[in-house]
C-alpha cells in the first residue's frame, strides 16, 4: 500500500525577506518574518550584526500608498471599523510611548555596541509612529492639528493593563535609567519590559494575527500590510537584541539577573492578558480569533525565548 505524503512547508528565504522592498513585502508572510527571531534563538546574532541588518533593511513611510486602504475603509461595516481601530490605537500609542522612553536606554547601554544598536532602534520607533500617524490621517481621517493632539484623541483609556504597562512601568524604569545610567538592574528590567514583554510578546503577537487575517482576505496590496510587515521586520531585530542582552546577563551573573528577569515577567503577565482583552469580544471574533488564541501564541513565543535566555518562569 502506498502511503500518502504531505508536502512540508518550504523554509523561508531569509535573505530575500531581509532585503525585500516595501512592495515585495506584500508577498511575504508574517510567520516567515518572525523566523528571524527563531534563527536568533539558535545563533544569537551580535549587536553589530543586528546593526548591519538595520542598514540593509531601510524603508520610508512616504513610499507607501494608502489609497487602497481608504477604499477598503469606506466600504467597511461599523463593526469592522471599530475592531480595526481598537487594535491600531493600541499600536499607535504604543509606538509613541516606546519612542519617548528609549533615550535613557541608549545612555545606560553597558557597551558601545549596544549603544549603537539602540540608536538605530530609536529611528525605527519614530518611523513606526509616523507610519500610524499617516495611516490615521489618510485613511480614517481626523481634525487633530498635530501628532500630540491625534495621540490624545486615539489613546485607549479604558485598558488598565495597557495603561499600566505603557504609562507606568515603562516610563518608571526609563526614569530610573535617566537618573542613574549605571544602574545595571534597571537596564535589565527595562529590556525585559521593553523588548521581551512589549515587543516580543504583545506587539509581534498582534502583528502576526492581524497580518495573517489581512492575507487571508486578500489585502496584501494595501499600504498598511506592506508597512506593518516592515514594522514587524524591524521589531524582529529589536527582539533578537533583547534576547542577547538578557542571555548575556544571565550567563555573566545568574544569581543576580535570573531572579530579576523572572520577577519582572511574573509582574507583567497580568498586564499582557489585560492588554489583549478587547472592550467588545466581537472585535476578535469578527476576524476569526479568540483572546485565548492570542494569549497562548504570545506565551508560547515568550517561553521559547526564555529557554534561549537560559531561564524559565516555573522557577
Amino acid at each position: 500500500m502506498e502511503l500518502e505524503t504531505r508536502a512540508q512547508p518550504a523554509e523561508p528565504d531569509l535573505e530575500r525577506i531581509a532585503r525585500a522592498s516595501l512592495r515585495e513585502l506584500g508577498d511575504i508572510r508574517i510567520d516567515d518574518v518572525l523566523a528571524f527571531i527563531d534563527q536568533g534563538l539558535e545563533r544569537m546574532p551580535g549587536y553589530l550584526e543586528l546593526y548591519r541588518r538595520w542598514e540593509s533593511q531601510q524603508w520610508a513611510v512616504a513610499d507607501l500608498d494608502f489609497a487602497p486602504d481608504r477604499e477598503i475603509w469606506q466600504a467597511a461595516s461599523e463593526l469592522e471599523r471599530q475592531a480595526t481601530l481598537w487594535g491600531r490605537r493600541l499600536f499607535f500609542n504604543g509606538e509613541e510611548r516606546v519612542t519617548a522612553t528609549l533615550a535613557p536606554f541608549v545612555w545606560a547601554a553597558p557597551t558601545p555596541e549596544m549603544e549603537i544598536f539602540l540608536s538605530t532602534q530609536m529611528v525605527d520607533e519614530a518611523r513606526h509612529t509616523v507610519f500610524f500617524d499617516r495611516w490615521w490621517r489618510e485613511v480614517v481621517g481626523t481634525e487633530a492639528g498635530d501628532m500630540k493632539a491625534l495621540l490624545e484623541e486615539v489613546r485607549p483609556r479604558v485598558n488598565e493593563g495597557y495603561n499600566t504597562l505603557f504609562y507606568d512601568r515603562l516610563p518608571s524604569v526609563a526614569q530610573r535609567l535617566a537618573s542613574n545610567p549605571g544602574d545595571r538592574e534597571a537596564f535589565v528590567e527595562g529590556v525585559v519590559i521593553y523588548h521581551l514583554v512589549i515587543e516580543g510578546t504583545l506587539a509581534l503577537t498582534g502583528q502576526r494575527f492581524e497580518l495573517n487575517t489581512m492575507r487571508e482576505r486578500g489585502l496584501t496590496h494595501t499600504g498598511f500590510y506592506q508597512g506593518f510587515t516592515a514594522v514587524a521586520r524591524d521589531e524582529s531585530r529589536h527582539v533578537n537584541f533583547g534576547i542577547k542582552v538578557l542571555h548575556d546577563a544571565v550567563q555573566e551573573e545568574p544569581q543576580r539577573f535570573a531572579p530579576l528577569i523572572q520577577r519582572t515577567l511574573v509582574e507583567c503577565l497580568p498586564l499582557i492578558s489585560g492588554t489583549i482583552q478587547p472592550p467588545d469580544p466581537r472585535y476578535l471574533t469578527e476576524y476569526g480569533h479568540s483572546e485565548q488564541e492570542l494569549l497562548e501564541f504570545g506565551l508560547n513565543s515568550l517561553n521559547r525565548r526564555l529557554r534561549a535566555i537560559g531561564i524559565n518562569l516555573a522557577a
